[in-house]
């Protein structure tokens, strides 16, 4: 063998073990993470000057693997861009996912319940993390916890991306969560319905949808983390559109398997919201998702730009197979 080839090997064992190491105990936050940063990944807005696909992600620093360049806010008070503060369970799908990467870096997401033992939420929160702490059931995340909250321990062996997952592109940005003990259901906390095999290929264009989080409210880079940190889970409504205005916005990484969401009104998930839960109502019934929160334009959440999302319908085989539900 070449010395070029050793080289290259042992660059692609460095990668492997670093995006893989499950070997750390995973870590309960009581006290505030030093590096706090909510995130959303969001995409170069193509109808202007043309960029290399490279610079056309504003990612995060990662010096082991490639992740999509994220925006970090550290704001003291976070919420969906032109969001209404949630009553208490009114979201018992829900769930905060605080992650923490191999930078020291801690990150926020969203994520959705299944059923007792699985997490929905995307790829892109995931891929490349150290360790994660699920919080459901919480209409206010408070950091340091409370001593009385609930929270499971995570790490990389209890996740499960989906094999396409495409962090250039964002195609395929779903995973799943398997949690190492089971969920206690209540008021607080409930699994969402998904969507059934007879409305799986249902239009969605013109639907009335719901995107809640705890995420930030504008595209702020920075801003002084407090002491105590309180996050208001936060919704907004908005209508969907079809896939041609994002294509319009976005160019050709636009695909079938996402749903596109107009921002009309600065109402649209912000850093912090990624991989929370899309919701719509068929026939009048309770709330089915939809779609995850995936990215959205480098022009800012809060200006009206439309948003993208992974179609879940998409992938309910892929999800039925891994977890056994029914749908």
């Amino acid at each position: 063998m070449s010395s070029g080839s050793i080289v290259r090997c042992l660059l692609l064992l460095c990668v492997v073990l670093c995006a893989t190491d499950g070997e750390a105990s995973p870590t309960y936050r009581r006290s505030k993470p030093p590096k706090m940063g909510m995130f959303w990944t969001v995409i170069q807005n193509v109808s202007g000057p043309p960029v290399p696909p490279s610079a056309s992600i504003l990612s995060a620093a990662s010096t082991a693997l490639y992740r999509p360049k994220l925006i970090i806010d550290r704001a003291s008070l976070s919420k969906v861009a032109g969001g209404t503060v949630a009553k208490n369970d009114q979201f018992p799908h829900l769930v905060s996912i605080i992650l923490i990467f191999a930078d020291g870096s801690d990150t926020l997401c969203g994520g959705s319940i299944l059923a007792d033992r699985f997490i929905l939420t995307a790829a892109h929160c995931l891929y490349g993390m150290q360790e994660a702490t699920i919080v459901p059931g919480q209409s206010v995340i408070q950091i340091p916890f409370p001593p009385d909250i609930v929270t499971v321990a995570i790490k990389p062996a209890d996740t499960i991306l989906h094999p396409g997952y495409d962090p250039v592109d964002i195609l395929n940005d779903i995973a799943l969560i398997r949690l190492p003990q089971p969920l206690t259901f209540s008021a607080r906390v409930q699994p969402i319905r998904l969507p059934s095999w007879t409305n799986s290929y249902v239009d969605l264009t013109g639907y009335d949808s719901i995107v809640s989080g705890w995420g930030a409210q504008s595209n702020d880079d920075y801003a002084e983390l407090v002491d105590e940190m309180r996050l208001d889970l936060r919704f907004a409504t908005n209508t969907i559109v079809p896939n041609a205005v994002c294509h319009r916005v976005y160019g050709s990484i636009i695909r079938d398997q996402q749903i596109c969401v107009a921002g009309e009104g600065g109402r649209n998930p912000c850093q912090g919201d990624s991989g929370g839960p899309l919701t719509v109502k068929f026939d009048g019934q309770r709330l089915t998702q939809v779609g995850i929160v995936s990215y959205g334009s480098v022009l800012g959440c809060e200006n009206g730009v439309p948003g993208v999302y992974t179609r879940v319908s998409s992938y309910v085989e892929w999800i039925v197979y891994h977890t056994g539900i029914v749908t």
